[in-house]
């Protein structure tokens, strides 16, 4: 056989064997019948990110089966898409006195282009980064705030404002207003969906089911289909053409099935990255909770089952970036975590020792490749404490609550006795095992009888980003409670401590929050 024959049989094998692993993955896929929906959402208004940073994040989504960046492009951070009809939401929404939202926050000032900070993306821009998009798999959804979190909207057209932070539901112009927008975002973005927000709307109740009604009839003239987050499910039929994505509560998937809407999974307890990946000490500042890539993956046990699972769109991550002011923070926070939402995606099946490791490998080449990704190889883990129940002298005891003190029903943990039940809390606040007070504390624990006692100890927790504080003071029976030396951070967990030993068979426990009130988490009352 000659050498020229030996190429060309070479070559051929080697042509066939693409062919091979090319129809084999595309099989595959179609076996797994995965969920139309594998979603992203990257916030690009808390901070303005380039359009180089939202090009790599498309290579990294198509490559590894995530098919919808969800942009989330408008919030009283920034407003980011050039709309031709209305230049003062760039000229000035987009625009802000501080750099970091943080810092920014408490006084919500604009700015311009030559002094403030921020940006936004032409239209052009956005249709060339939808064209490259679908070259790799990835549709991108846009999403515009409607009522609220629109303060830029109201200080660059207060014409349509009811107060400071949400347009006037009850004015023509308002909608007008709406649909003139809508249709330059239709005419730039091709989804098939066209987000409008509708969370988070303190006032105009009344107005609200219209209001989003209307929106929905406005988007479906367009040819689209609207999505809002899941403030807008209501008891009404003529609703169901409705996108609901659920964010609040796993549980509204059910009801908005049930009542004929699709529906796009993302409950914040697993499926928001603008969290802790691993013990929060040794983490950048985040808003809150903790939600390592197993959590993130758990979210496959919160779907519904039976015959509303036809309603099922898929399952998206979201990542809010008020605490994620830097393109590296950004990978950081997003990776290997959103592999986790194709993992569920693809109902893959694999075990999550194999799935982490495969996440493990995949972050590897990622940081490789120069992306941020969080290294999997040296995380921590979870809380120590919240591995095994703690046995006391308090175990089981009765707990009674002072007047005008009583925990949160949102943060109720197990309830009356959840700080003598043994069981202590994880990283996350909203853990069931954490029990939150909007007021000051004071509880006393009913022993049974007279018992010797040497050390009282309860942990608070301090998440600065929802409002949770340490206290200014703790006492216990009267007497001023020591604390440990863990730093007042942005996430600290403090145990305050009293050592004495006497006789006693009630041990009263009060706590003083800040001037700023806020929150206190408290965790099991340890009793020797």
């Amino acid at each position: 056989m000659s050498h020229a024959t030996k190429i060309v049989i070479f070559d051929y094998i080697c042509v066939m064997k693409r062919i091979f692993l090319t129809v084999f993955a595309v099989c595959s896929v179609l076996m797994a019948n995965p969920m139309q929906w594998r979603g992203v959402m990257i916030d690009v208004s808390r901070h303005f990110f380039p359009m180089e940073e939202l090009y790599r994040q498309i290579d990294i989504m198509g490559n590894y089966g995530l098919n919808v960046l969800h942009l989330h492009l408008t919030d009283a951070a920034g407003w980011r898409m050039e709309i031709k009809q209305y230049p003062r939401l760039t000229e000035i929404g987009a625009w802000r006195t501080r750099a970091l939202w943080k810092e920014w926050w408490n006084m919500r000032a604009y700015s311009d282009s030559i002094s403030g900070y921020g940006g936004y993306y032409t239209q052009e821009q956005l249709r060339q980064l939808v064209l490259y998009a679908q070259s790799r798999g990835v549709t991108i959804v846009p999403e515009i705030e409607f009522p609220g979190h629109s303060e830029e909207v109201c200080a660059a057209y207060p014409q349509v404002a009811f107060n400071h932070a949400e347009m006037d539901m009850s004015n023509p112009e308002t909608f007008r207003f709406m649909y003139n927008i809508l249709k330059e975002v239709a005419d730039v973005f091709p989804s098939e969906y066209i987000h409008c927000g509708g969370d988070e709307t303190a006032t105009q109740r009344d107005q609200y089911p219209p209001a989003i009604r209307r929106m929905n009839e406005m988007v479906r003239s367009m040819g689209r289909r609207m999505i809002v987050w899941d403030e807008a499910l209501t008891d009404n039929p003529t609703d169901s053409t409705i996108v609901i994505m659920v964010w609040r509560d796993a549980g509204y998937a059910r009801k908005a099935m049930d009542m004929g809407h699709d529906v796009i999974m993302c409950p914040s307890s697993h499926c928001y990255l603008d969290s802790y990946q691993d013990s929060p000490a040794t983490q950048p500042e985040a808003m809150g909770g903790y939600r390592p890539i197993e959590r993130v993956l758990g979210v496959r046990d919160l779907i519904p089952e039976g015959h509303s699972r036809g309603r099922l769109l898929g399952v998206q991550a979201n990542l809010f970036t008020e605490y994620v002011p830097s393109c590296e923070l950004l990978q950081y926070q997003l990776w290997p975590r959103a592999l986790a939402i194709a993992e569920v995606g693809f109902h893959r099946k694999r075990p999550v020792r194999q799935f982490r490791k495969w996440a493990m490998h995949v972050a590897d080449s990622l940081r490789a490749a120069g992306v941020n990704a969080f290294d999997l190889r040296n995380e921590l883990g979870q809380r120590p404490q919240a591995s095994k129940p703690v046995m006391h002298l308090a175990r089981g005891c009765k707990v009674v609550f002072g007047e005008n003190c009583r925990y949160s029903d949102a943060y109720a943990a197990s309830g009356d006795n959840a700080l003598t039940d043994g069981i202590q809390g994880t990283w996350n606040n909203n853990d069931g095992r954490w029990q939150g007070f909007c007021c000051n504390l004071d509880i006393t624990i009913d022993l049974g009888r007279e018992r010797a006692v040497s050390e009282v100890s309860l942990p608070f927790m301090q998440i600065t980003g929802p409002g949770i504080f340490l206290p200014q003071q703790v006492w216990c029976n009267g007497i001023l409670m020591q604390h440990d030396a863990a730093p007042d951070r942005p996430y600290s967990i403090r145990t305050y401590t009293l050592k004495q030993k006497t006789r006693t068979r009630y041990i009263r426990i009060k706590a003083q929050r800040i001037p700023r009130a806020g929150w206190l988490f408290v965790d099991e009352i340890t009793v020797k």
